[in-house]
């Protein structure tokens, strides 16, 4: 009997050892994507570093953060230049990954947050065209982000640039964005997340507008 239960321990160890050598790899892996990401001086840095979390997302394809990351840096990266047809292109990439990050968590605040600023990133190549076409989406997206997690401050971030940037009739402009940037500070002082690879960006973004709203 003695026999028999070691026997089964010993089965047990040496099946949960393949699945805790998987996790150190993927751990491993978004570990030095993260550090690509937050290291990258330029443009083209960052773009490697897209990659890098596209290519951890093939080899894991349960987990969404990869994909999320990906998304993200090309989200932000479509605003650099000028040329519109590059920048649909970047955003072409980061719809195939926020389309897989979505698909993995479809009630995560931060996927809506960042579906917001995916298309606020296709309405500002051109506002006068794309505007009546993804203006609710966008709405939409930054509405469910606050009601997936009331305390997520990207939520509220996405919610301050987007009223910031809308006409004053409309109920957009300076005035109306202040308290909502003040409202993200907020809550990026007490919003905490420890879990591994979690966004969390955008409180410099948001410290810098105050700034200038208010000098």
């Amino acid at each position: 009997m003695i026999m028999k239960n070691t026997l089964s321990i010993l089965g047990l160890i040496l099946l949960t050892i393949p699945v805790l050598s998987q996790g150190n790899k993927y751990e491993k892996a978004m570990k030095s994507a993260m550090d690509q990401m937050e290291q990258a001086s330029n443009p083209a840095e960052s773009l490697e570093a897209a990659a890098s979390f596209e290519e951890i997302s093939k080899n894991y394809p349960d987990q969404w953060l990869p994909s999320y990351h990906a998304s993200r840096i090309f989200v932000t990266n479509s605003f650099e230049g000028t040329d519109a047809d590059k920048r649909d292109l970047i955003l072409e990439r980061a719809g195939i990954n926020l389309d897989q990050a979505r698909a993995m968590a479809p009630e995560e605040s931060e996927v809506e947050v960042l579906k917001a600023l995916y298309y606020i990133g296709l309405i500002s190549i051109d506002p006068e065209t794309r505007g009546p076409v993804y203006y609710m989406d966008a709405i939409d997206a930054i509405q469910k982000g606050i009601e997936l997690n009331p305390e997520n401050p990207r939520a509220y971030y996405i919610s301050a640039m987007w009223t910031l940037n809308s006409p004053d009739f409309m109920g957009g402009g300076p005035e109306a964005a202040l308290p909502l940037f003040r409202k993200a500070l907020e809550k990026y002082k007490t919003y905490k997340n420890d879990l591994a690879f979690w966004p969390a960006w955008g409180e410099d973004l948001v410290q810098a507008e105050l700034d200038r709203m208010e000098e």
